[in-house]
């Protein structure tokens, strides 16, 4: 343990001894007096390239100085001795950092940071042998980086040309998503070199994420940078920020509503930024909210994972169903997210009417129908939507209303099914919901969507999908996953199924709720026209909906995008 001692004369600190176990003390000024630390000054400081980081602050004696001399240069003081600051009692100058954070990667993080603002240039570390010997790990650390800054540009070394290529290299931002391992599948099928870097708990920036990032744009010089509805992209736009001074291709690959996520992004963009959204609906309203560079991508399967020969593996005899149904009945979602925008009770009946008028509204965003539609049907509601909610509260409403439109439609569409006992695979709430029913059907527990229900598909007959409100004219992941089982769905008609399948020979659609029974007694009776769309279903998506076709889209839109855009 080290002991500080500070010496003082009329009241004024005028030198600090520093004593350790078993090691001789060692003092800042000692007989030196204040020259030794003026020794410290540099003497080819240049303050058109170089920006000085004093690595410790001394006993003040040469940073005054270097102010004097230098009375216009950013300074920034490096110094986590609290207690040495406390003995000389220091005031940070207005103007200058002070960085006092005890891990070094954190205070690297903030000199970048710094060296961004101020014209990028090269750090010029003024160092002080006392810290050296203080805390050489740490004091020697930040020598070290900053001397490096001095041998080359980081910022004309992380500007590099993109996707000049054949085969690109990606930078993934791993969480804890879960088609984050279909991203990295889809990279190896392509050959394709890739890298992680990991995203805390807060799944959002933070000083780690961006030190590991400046480390791969560096050593690793990706073409592009990929994550999964826009993780790890902070609102306050640190991460933006540095993408568009890396000049660096972002794409952020959204397989959920992007307008419940990018609620609280409206501005934060970037001409690096490019969203892909497997709502074609998306692409205009996107774009009208500032983000420029955002395409049509629908979504895919892992052919590998969903494999007709899943149907050879014995599974429960619960299992086993003519029809079956995979889905949340919605009702806990809905009242978390009522929870969540504080709705008043007295309010309720509005909102619960206003959700089933979504459902058959030709209007395909929420925000869009809310303040269209519902500010003539309900117009204390919306008011205060408008005036009473901050920014959470209006995406909680958004999204629960959603929410509760799609238990609405999706429990008419269950209803139609109980005709044939089917089995329902989901939460409690469809046991609430159907609690009355005379009709036979039965209730499993959720399962797990890789390692349960891939083999779950192939032991139904019949497998029912009906789609949320959140995609109006687009079509989940459902009718990809089961054909490349090999087996059987029944959906929902969407308009954008249209450029996937071709409807009836390839997948089998209804278009209303009454024509359900029909379609599903006529397909359990006949075997032979089912095993033939199955078939061709399967064909189809092997060759046009896997995760590696959709990277591959993604590869071409950014190619194209280099190739008729210079920056």
């Amino acid at each position: 343990m080290a002991r500080l001692t500070a010496r003082y004369e009329n009241g004024i600190c005028v030198d600090i001894e520093i004593k350790r176990e078993n090691a001789l003390p060692f003092q800042m000024l000692g007989n030196g007096g204040k020259n030794r630390e003026l020794a410290i000054l540099p003497k080819d400081f240049d303050q058109t390239k170089h920006l000085a980081v004093f690595l410790g602050y001394g006993m003040g004696i040469a940073f005054a100085e270097f102010r004097r001399r230098y009375p216009a240069a950013p300074l920034a003081i490096v110094d986590k001795e609290q207690d040495i600051l406390e003995a000389l009692n220091f005031s940070c100058p207005e103007g200058v950092l002070l960085i006092s954070e005890h891990d070094k990667k954190e205070a690297i993080t903030k000199l970048t940071k710094w060296q961004e603002k101020n014209q990028k240039k090269a750090l010029y570390p003024v160092i002080n042998p006392f810290y050296q010997r203080l805390d050489r790990e740490y004091y020697g650390f930040l020598r070290e980086h900053a001397a490096a800054s001095q041998k080359f540009n980081f910022w004309d070394k992380a500007k590099y040309a993109k996707f000049q290529s054949s085969s690109p290299k990606l930078l993934l931002i791993s969480s804890k998503y879960f088609l984050m391992g279909e991203v990295e599948t889809a990279c190896k099928n392509l050959k394709l070199e890739y890298r992680h870097i990991q995203l805390g708990n807060d799944e959002i920036a933070h000083s780690e994420f961006v030190r590991q990032l400046l480390e791969e744009i560096v050593s690793f010089k990706p073409d592009a940078l990929i994550t999964l509805n826009h993780l790890g992209v902070d609102r306050e736009g640190v991460l933006m920020d540095l993408i568009n001074k890396l000049e660096l291709p972002f794409i952020s690959w959204f397989v959920d509503n992007p307008h419940l996520i990018l609620y609280s992004y409206e501005g934060l963009t970037s001409p690096f930024l490019h969203i892909f959204t497997w709502d074609f609906d998306n692409v205009p309203s996107l774009k009208a909210k500032g983000f420029n560079n955002v395409y049509y991508l629908p979504l895919g399967t892992d052919a590998e994972r969903f494999n007709p020969k899943n149907k050879e593996k014995l599974v429960a005899p619960a299992w086993k169903s003519p029809v079956s149904f995979v889905g949340n009945s919605m009702i806990d979602k809905v009242q978390k997210r009522l929870d969540a925008c504080n709705l008043p009770k007295r309010l309720y009946a509005d909102f619960f009417a206003l959700a089933k008028d979504f459902i058959s509204s030709p209007k395909r965003i929420a925000e869009k129908f809310i303040l269209d539609d519902g500010k003539q049907l309900f117009p204390a509601l919306i008011k205060h939507y408008q005036e009473q909610f901050d920014t959470e509260e209006k995406l909680a409403f958004e999204t629960g209303m959603t929410w509760e439109a799609t238990r609405v439609y999706r429990l008419e569409c269950v209803k139609q099914t109980l005709d044939f006992n089917p089995l329902l695979v989901g939460d409690h709430g469809w046991n609430v919901f159907l609690e009355k029913e005379k009709r036979p059907w039965r209730w499993h527990a959720p399962i797990n969507y890789y390692d349960q229900l891939p083999y779950f598909y192939p032991h139904s007959t019949i497998n029912f999908n009906c789609t949320s409100m959140q995609m109006k004219g687009a079509s989940n992941q459902r009718i990809l996953d089961v054909p490349a089982t090999g087996s059987f769905v029944i959906t929902d008609y969407r308009e954008q199924m249209e450029n996937m399948f071709d409807i009836g020979e390839e997948i089998i659609c209804y278009k209303n709720n009454e024509e359900i029974p029909d379609l599903i007694r006529y397909y359990l009776n006949h075997g032979k026209e089912r095993e033939a769309i199955v078939r061709k279903g399967r064909e189809r998506v092997l060759k046009c909906h896997t995760w590696t076709h959709r990277m591959s889209e993604i590869l071409s839109v950014m190619k194209e995008w280099y190739g008729r855009t210079q920056y």
